[in-house]
Order: C-alpha cells, then structure tokens, then sequence
C-alpha cells in the first residue's frame, strides 16, 4: 500500500531550531554533527539554516558550544494562552518520568494550578497504537513496517528517502493517538486546546501535518521556567492521570520500548524486530533499508529512534546530558510500577492482565480512526549533485589539485572533500572554510613573505655596505677638518708675534731719532730713516691688531665645524650600527619562517587522511 502523496504546493516546515548570528563563529561543529549537512548555509559570516531540508534532529543544538543555536516551542505562547484562560488539555509524554525523577505526577499538579482542565498520558496512547499497528500487518501483510513515533525521522525519510514511506507505519504516534482518542472519546474536552509536554523540538513538525496539536511545550523550557521562578514541583500535589493507566508501554519513550510492548500482543515480534537508535547509525542503516527489504534480509519491524537515549534523552530533555543507566532507571522502576496496577496474583496473572490491557485499549480504539498518510518532500531539495568538472573546478578553488590534497580532514564538517566540493558548488560553502586552502594561503603567505625578506636582506646588506663605506670618509673629512683647525689655532700666536716685532722695531726707531738729535748735524739723516722705521713699525702694529679679530673668528668657526662634523660622525655610526643589526633581525626571521614552513609542507601520514 502506497501511504504518501507528492504535494507541488508543500506546506514550509516549522522553524523548530534557532540561530542567533552574534554568537556562531560559524567554526562547522553543527555541520559535522548533522546527518543532512546541506540544510546548513556555510558560504557568510555565520551558518544559516534552511527550515525545509532540516529534520529537526537536535543534533546541532549539542554540537554548538558558543549557544548559537537554541530550540524554538510554544511556551509562551501556552502561559499566554493559559493565563487569559483559554481551555487547554495537558498531552504529557512519558519522558517526564526520567526528566521529572519521583515528581512527574506533581507536574501534573502545577498543570492544574495553571488552569489545565486535565492531563493526559501518552503512554497509554501508545498501548493504543500498538493495536494499530497490529491491525495493520494483519490486513496489509506488508514486507517490512518502520515505526514513525519519531517526528525527525519521519521529515528525514519525507524529504531525504520517499522511498521508504512505503515502509512507514500508516498509523499516527502515540502523541496523536492520544490527541486523536480525546477527541472520540472525551466529549467533555471537544472545544479544548492541546498543550503537549514534549521531549522533542521537532514535534511541532507532526502537529502541523496531522492538523492537531496546539503547543509543543518542551520539557526544558518547563525547567528554565522553573528555575527562572525558582518553582519547587514538590509544592505541588501528585495529581494522577485522567486516562486508563498504561501497562508496560510506558517503556516506548526507551529504546527499544516499542518492541517490549508489542511483545505483550506478539512475543514472536522479538525474532524479527531491530532496534536501532542515535544519529550515528541510524541516517546510516536507513540509507541501505530499501535495498535490504528488495534482498529479504531486512526485519519486519524496525523499531527506530533519533536520538540514543530514546525520548527520555530527547533533544529538548536535560536527559541528553545525563548517564544512559540514571534515566533507564527511572523508566523501568516506573514500568514495574504501572505492571503491578494491572497483574492480580495468582495464577495465570500475566495473562489476565494482559486481558485487562486489550479490554482498555480497545475501548479506546476504532478501525481507521488512527491512520496517517505523508508527504513526499523530495521537491524541497535545492542543491544538486554536480557533476564531475564542476567538482574538479570546486576542488581547484580550495588549492586542491592532486590525490595528495584530499585530506577528508572533516574540519569543514563534511565529512569528505567531496561532500564540501558539493557544498561550495551550490552556494552553500566557499573555499575559505576548507583547512586546506587556509594552509595553502598559510603557504603562500610565508613564501611570499621570505621573497621580500630576502630582497629587503639585499638591500639592508648593500645600505650596510655604503653605509660603512660612508662612514670611513666621514672619519678622514673629520681629520682634514681636525688638521686644519690645528693650523689656525697657530693664528694667534702668529699675530702676537708680529704685534711684538712691530713694538720692538718701534721701540728702536725712538731710541735712533734720540741719537740722531743728540748728533746734530751729522745725525739729520739718520733721524729720517729712524722716522720711516718708526712710521713702517707703527703702520705694521696697526694691521696686526686688524688680524687678530679675524683670525679669533676663524678659530672659533673650524672648532664649530669640527664639533658639528665629530657629532654627525658618532650619529652616522650609531645609524650604521642599528642598521646592521635590523639586518641581522630580519635574516634570523626570515629563516625562521623558511624553516616553519619546510616543517608544515611535509606530507601528512597516510593514517591521518583516513
């Protein structure tokens, strides 16, 4: 039987993960943990999300460590609602038994103190739906069933892998049996709005495409309330359910609580059901399903679930974050619990309870009343697989052109080269992302750096050079300077000297003129000579004493020069010496940065590539 329909005009899906931009870093951890990857945006500043090809998995939300990524429900919403008293019936999973430890029935309580008219619980809509799906293999003997309480499994195979809704169960989840039977069989809450208590972001998904369903309340949004307000459940009275109790399946929110419930109906179910859960390996075993049903070697039932923990480790629980065994704990005590209420003692007592079961669930139960049909979403896919030139063109943007520099690092989040070479060729990545090519620019970068380095060396090395060859004429022009300074401080001397001679010969014209008088007539000569002597001496000291300002300025100008040049010379040397060794800073860096480099261009172990 054919159970899905392709719709051109697809509903979008329900935004159920957030991003806020100012905290992703957008370093790709949410892309390596999801099993979609092509839902992310990897090609801006920060990953974006499309709302149509995510699955709502969660498995992002773990991955982000920077809060960039958050859960989106209707919390709000509901105390929004619920204060301004609008009518509401309280769905509840059993997940609240491992998130809730011994206080569960008090949420119920809180609930109430809300205004909730009644609580419902799951577990015994999914009593219901085992009879369901009973009711289907007995009239459609199909080759295998996929069980479907999983809402992101179900988006994942609508859009991802239609073929296998041959496979999946026609039967609503446990969640919407429950909704589905309150509203047959509880007339008293007909007009009520449903506020389900969810482990899940995705269920908001499966309320949208059944078309009941008001308020996916996550179990952690009720914690952050609580915490918030600083509300105690154990204020609140334990307040019991107003459905028939559940047997054992208040074991389908564990792994493998789907199988240990339909064995009540079927025991010999075990032998031909698989369970399988968790990100890692179920996206992987569903990929191969189709072909191992075609084969025959595929079970009949394939009891299967998103996250590891099942639903009491959903992706909206802090039961993801809690040890397997703490939460499996309070799911079996509460199990062994909910068995007691319905077996007598005595003998034949299992079997007489299991009569008691049946009796309560077919009460609740009709031909028809829970079937589901799905969407075929495969039209929602935007990217294409390029083909092999467009992925060599890909490849030769990151830097990539030999089988050496396939690294399959993973540091992109792809996984593969491959899967980011797609990625980049529909817009969704760019090359800057990929570790390779930041390793290659790397390269490039400190290659480009040592050619300049090496060019700048040269030049240091030829400014060096002149720059001693300089300083050696600076050092004979200050001798030529110094030597003539020697010369002109002779100047004085010179000048006293002749200033001596003039008096002297000054001296002797006056005594001459003196004995010339004394002579008389004999001496008129001589005094004429004695006053040109006199006269010549006297005219001689006149111009010596001109000389001497002159020859004191002179001086006093060649020790200025001498000073200034002997300055200079010592600035020069220190120029010289401060150039060297610049040079001898940037030779030990460049071959720094040319010995880092050989040591990253070596090639990675083969180990590492795999």
């Amino acid at each position: 039987m054919v159970n899905f329909k392709k719709d051109p005009y697809m509903r979008p899906l329900s935004k159920v993960i957030a991003i806020d931009e100012d905290k992703c870093n957008n370093c790709h951890a949410c892309i390596q943990a999801c099993p979609v990857k092509y839902c992310n945006d990897g090609s801006g500043d920060h990953i974006t999300l499309n709302d149509n090809l995510c699955i709502g998995c969660g498995a992002c939300l773990k991955a982000c460590t920077h809060g960039a990524r958050r859960i989106v429900d209707d919390f709000q919403l509901f105390m929004r609602r619920i204060r301004s008293r609008t009518p509401m019936v309280a769905i509840v999973a059993p997940a609240v038994a491992a998130n809730f430890p011994h206080q569960y029935l008090n949420l119920n309580g809180w609930l109430k103190s809300l205004g909730v008219r009644a609580c419902f619980d799951v577990s015994f809509g999914a009593e219901v739906t085992i009879q369901t799906y009973l009711d289907h293999v007995k009239k459609n003997k199909p080759k295998a069933v996929i069980t479907q309480p999983c809402p992101a499994l179900v988006t994942y195979m609508e859009i991802y892998q239609p073929e296998l809704l041959a496979y999946l169960a026609p039967a609503d989840s446990p969640m919407m049996h429950t909704m589905k039977m309150i509203r047959r069989f509880y007339p008293t809450y007909q007009d009520h709005q449903f506020v389900i208590i969810s482990p899940c972001v995705a269920k908001r998904r499966e309320f949208d495409a059944v078309g009941i369903g008001d308020y996916n309340v996550t179990i952690q949004s009720i914690l952050d309330h609580f915490k918030a307000e600083g509300i105690r459940l154990s204020d609140y009275e334990p307040v019991d359910y107003d459905n028939p109790p559940a047997e054992r399946a208040v074991l389908f929110s564990t792994p493998g609580g789907l199988q240990r419930t339909a064995e009540r109906w079927s025991p010999a179910l075990r032998k031909v059901t698989r369970k399988i859960e968790g990100p890692e390996v179920i996206y992987e075993y569903l990929r191969h399903l189709s072909e191992m049903i075609e084969k025959g070697t595929a079970p009949v039932l394939i009891d299967c679930l998103n996250c590891e923990k099942g639903c009491n480790g959903g992706t909206a629980t802090p039961g993801k974050d809690k040890p397997f065994d703490e939460i499996e704990h309070l799911i079996e005590e509460r199990n062994e619990q909910m068995c007691h209420q319905y077996q007598p003692r005595g003998p034949w007592a299992q079997k007489r309870a299991a009569k008691r079961v049946v009796k309560q669930v077919m009460k609740h139960w009709a031909p028809g009343l829970y079937e589901r049909s799905y969407e075929n979403r495969s039209g929602s896919i935007t990217w294409q697989e390029p083909d092999d030139r467009r992925i060599q063109e890909a490849y030769a943007k990151m830097h990539k052109h030999s089988q050496g520099d396939i690294l399959n690092c993973s540091a992109c989040g792809y996984g593969t080269c491959h899967g980011m070479a797609i990625a980049i060729c529909n817009g969704l990545n760019k090359p800057e992302n990929c570790h390779h090519y930041k390793e290659m620019v790397i390269r490039n970068y400190q290659t480009h750096n040592r050619k300049l380095g090496e060019e700048i060396m040269g030049r240091m090395d030829e400014l060096m050079r002149l720059s001693k060859t300089q300083g050696q004429e600076y050092e004979r022009l200050l001798a030529d300077i110094q030597s003539v300074g020697t010369v002109t401080d002779e100047f004085k001397p010179i000048v006293k000297a002749i200033t001596d001679i003039a008096f002297q010969t000054n001296l002797l014209a006056l005594n001459a003129s003196i004995e010339a008088a004394h002579a008389g007539e004999a001496g008129k000569g001589f005094s004429v000579v004695a006053n040109e002597v006199k006269a010549l001496a006297e005219n001689t000291q006149s111009e010596a004493r001109k000389i001497g300002p002159h020859a004191e300025q002179i001086v006093q100008a060649f020790k200025t020069i001498i000073a200034k040049v002997t300055q200079s010379t010592a600035h020069f040397s220190q120029t010289a010496d401060l150039t060297e060794q610049v040079g001898r800073t940037l030779k030990e860096i460049v071959n720094r940065d040319a010995a880092t480099e050989g040591a990253e261009s070596e090639p990675l172990p083969a180990s590492s590539r795999e």
